[in-house]
């Protein structure tokens, strides 16, 4: 039977089963490569390495996204309440005048600047008698790994305007209330913008969210630019522990083969 690394390499992408135990096996039974055999084997072994190195960088970076997260799928003609046709992707909560989807001055509109592009929301307070929010939910999280939610929030007219933070499912993790800094002044409500962020462990595959407007005592908070960063501490999938495997037990068999070189 013909041990060579040519014949059995094709395994390495079997990584169902014992194909993992098998390979690993049949490597340190051969005792008769020659140096071409030796040569095409550690080509083998560095391209497991670096397919489970690649494989492992695309897990810990991939990550879901939001529809319409930047609210510039639908168009505003200034300071219009939110419906499906202008805020697609985004299921609207209100009792009153609000959620509204804004465009800002610099594109021609009444309200708001130095957002991330050209619209932004704002989600009711004080001026809508009641709390209004926006909801989506999104599919495609492992199952154990973490993630950063991120965005951008603003103030309307007070120092303290509150986003209430929560998660319908998919995740244990908590919530919060985050501030908004106090507005520039002079008329410019929602000219002043900072970025919030928090972290969450998924526990299902797909996570509600929701964002609502912190209490009745602030103004409309206003946001923009939702998004969600990959797992930081994500578990490597099959196939990368698969191909590591490859990588470190080819390393250990050529050092043994050398050191049986070197006795004999």
């Amino acid at each position: 039977m013909n041990r060579s690394p040519a014949c059995i390499a094709p395994l390495a992408l079997q990584v169902n089963g014992f194909a993992i135990p098998y390979l690993m096996a049949k490597l340190y039974l051969t005792d008769q490569w020659g140096r071409g055999d030796i040569m095409t084997f550690r080509s083998i072994v560095l391209a497991g390495i670096s397919a489970a190195s690649l494989l492992m960088a695309g897990a810990a970076s991939a990550a879901p996204s939001f529809v319409n997260g930047g609210f510039e799928a639908g168009a505003s003609s200034g300071w219009d309440f939110m419906d499906a046709t202008n805020t697609p992707g985004w299921t609207l909560v209100s009792s009153g005048s609000f959620p509204r989807l804004n465009l800002n001055v610099a594109s021609g509109g009444p309200y708001g600047n130095n957002n991330d592009l050209r619209q932004f929301a704002t989600i009711g307070g004080i001026e809508d008698g009641e709390t209004s929010a926006l909801e989506q939910t999104i599919s495609g999280f492992v199952v154990g790994a973490k993630y950063t939610l991120s965005w951008l929030q603003s103030s309307e007219f007070t120092s303290a305007d509150v986003l209430h933070v929560s998660y319908l499912t998919g995740t244990a993790s908590a919530g919060g209330d985050f501030t908004s800094n106090p507005y520039p002044g002079s008329g410019q409500f929602w000219y002043g913008w900072q970025t919030e962020s928090t972290t969450f462990v998924a526990n299902a595959s797909t996570v509600g969210f929701r964002f609502e407007g912190g209490s009745t005592s602030n103004y409309e908070v206003g946001v923009d630019k939702f998004e969600l960063s990959g797992a930081s501490a994500g578990v490597p999938e099959p196939t990368a522990w698969a191909f590591m495997l490859l990588g470190f037990g080819g390393l250990g068999a050529m050092a043994r083969r050398r050191r049986a070189m070197a006795i004999a």
